[in-house]
């Protein structure tokens, strides 16, 4: 004998799973080509990265570590993006650097041109490169007593203390900022424990999404001015400079597949409770 055929709200329970991934394709495909983009409200942990970099004084640097490569670009190369537009917007003078590893100073740096050319932004003036400098602790240690003697040539070979923008930049002091950009253990630790935590420099920090978690007790006490979380950071970030780019269009598509999931689940539990019938019971 043939089993009854389920009735609609059955089979509304029964979406078979290649339509459900042919509707996510759909959405993403959708918002890419013809994106309606969704509100982007900034958290405070994001406000405060921001709020930092435009608290600097003006007779101090802002010192971007950019400690990451092409494993971790799709969100620490959008956060870095949108940190240089903040400087910029804020005139700020702001120096690259990297501790490690070397292919995050070149990633850096053609952004910073790209945002820069923007601005009218002139090299050795507004912003530099220091290059990539091996030694991690004992690279924090000398340059908080001597930054000039410690970073030597910046990233196109010539001497940093011949920079315009390096005129009476001496030492930590001189620092008005440290922004921490990596998707690597540990470095943080570093910073926090050799400069942060020494010298009292404000301190403020962009992770990959799996990374952050555990850096929000350095948040909570303080010793972070703020924190970028992945690329939703990064398009916090770019929504507070108002330039939108590849993260806020990656948080755009994300947002729209979240409400086909969410739309696909309510569909599903109105179907099992219209199903059940007006006494819940079976639909016969």
């Amino acid at each position: 004998m043939a089993e009854p055929r389920a009735g609609f709200w059955q089979r509304l329970q029964q979406i078979p799973r290649y339509y459900v991934y042919l509707l996510m394709a759909a959405v993403v495909i959708w918002q890419i080509l013809f994106p309606i983009p969704l509100p982007i409200a900034p958290s405070s942990a994001t406000q405060g990265v921001y709020d930092a970099i435009s608290a600097v004084p003006d007779d101090k640097l802002i010192l971007i570590s950019t400690d990451w490569d092409a494993s971790t670009n799709a969100e620490t190369g959008p956060q870095t993006e949108a940190i240089v537009h903040a400087c910029l917007q804020n005139d700020k003078r702001f120096a690259i650097m990297n501790l490690h590893p070397p292919m995050g100073v070149k990633l850096a740096n053609d952004i910073a041109e790209q945002v820069a050319e923007q601005y009218g932004a002139e090299y050795g003036v507004d912003w530099c490169n220091w290059g990539y400098k091996y030694g991690f602790a004992n690279v924090l240690i000398a340059m908080a007593k001597n930054i000039p003697k410690t970073i030597g040539d910046d990233f196109y070979g010539t001497p940093v203390a011949e920079l315009s923008m390096m005129q009476g930049v001496e030492d930590i002091e001189s620092i008005g900022l440290v922004i921490e950009i990596t998707g690597l253990a540990t470095i943080t630790e570093t910073w926090i424990g050799l400069i942060q935590g020494v010298y009292g420099t404000p301190f403020a920090s962009a992770y990959t999404a799996v990374m952050a978690p555990g850096y929000y007790p350095f948040l909570d006490s303080g010793q972070m001015q703020g924190m970028l979380v992945g690329a939703k950071g990064a398009a916090e970030m770019e929504a507070l400079v108002t330039r939108p780019a590849k993260a806020s269009v990656i948080m755009n598509v994300q947002s729209w597949a979240h409400v086909l999931i969410i739309l696909l689940i309510v569909i599903g539990n109105l179907g099992f409770v219209l199903a059940r019938g007006p006494r819940g019971q079976g639909a016969p």
